[in-house]
């Protein structure tokens, strides 16, 4: 931020501290006609003139100092460090069983990252039931009403997590990890 911007919103702020000192500091006459039989004498109090400017001072001395503050100048991220032209990498020997377990392992704990809470919560029912329930044990199993279970398992078969099949009067859900 440059040095003029700063010396600018600290100049509307103290203006602002200026205008609020003299609205306080000048009340206006009281108007008020009611006898108090002498025991009050010649009082002032503040019009909404005065509360407005009290305002205007108030809004004033925030805007500065949210200006002084908080604003901050854009920096661009640095450039990447030049690397080396990629090589050919040796083709990649395939996959041992261990390796796709691991695989899918990394895939789901992904996915629960990516999840929100009940998402995640219908996930891991799926998940604990071995990859695959159905509709109506999961309703159970996660005390959700119907609709509900319905809704997020909708969601996470357009996320393309599950699959859902016709299996009798419910659905049979598959956790599907394999793109």
């Amino acid at each position: 931020m440059s040095k003029w911007l700063k010396i600018l919103a600290g100049a509307v702020s103290a203006i602002g501290v200026a205008i609020i000192v003299y609205a306080l500091l000048a009340p206006q006459p009281a108007d008020d006609q009611t006898d108090h039989m002498g025991m009050y004498g010649p009082h002032s109090t503040y019009s909404s003139v005065n509360v407005l400017v009290v305002a205007v001072g108030v809004i004033a001395v925030v805007a500065g100092l949210m200006v002084i503050f908080l604003r901050e100048e854009y920096e661009p991220l640095p450039a990447p460090p030049q690397t080396m032209q990629a090589v050919a990498a040796p083709p990649a020997p395939p996959p041992s069983p261990q390796h796709e377990k691991e695989d899918l392992v990394a895939k789901e704990y992904l996915a629960l990252r990516l999840l929100t809470g009940d998402e995640r919560t219908m996930f891991k029912a799926i998940m604990d039931s071995g990859g695959e329930a159905l509709q109506k044990d999961l309703i159970t199993q996660t005390r959700m009403s119907n609709a509900k279970v319905s809704r997020l398992l909708d969601r996470l078969q357009a996320k393309g997590i599950i699959s859902k099949d016709r299996h009798g009067s419910t659905n049979k859900i598959r956790i599907k990890m394999d793109s």
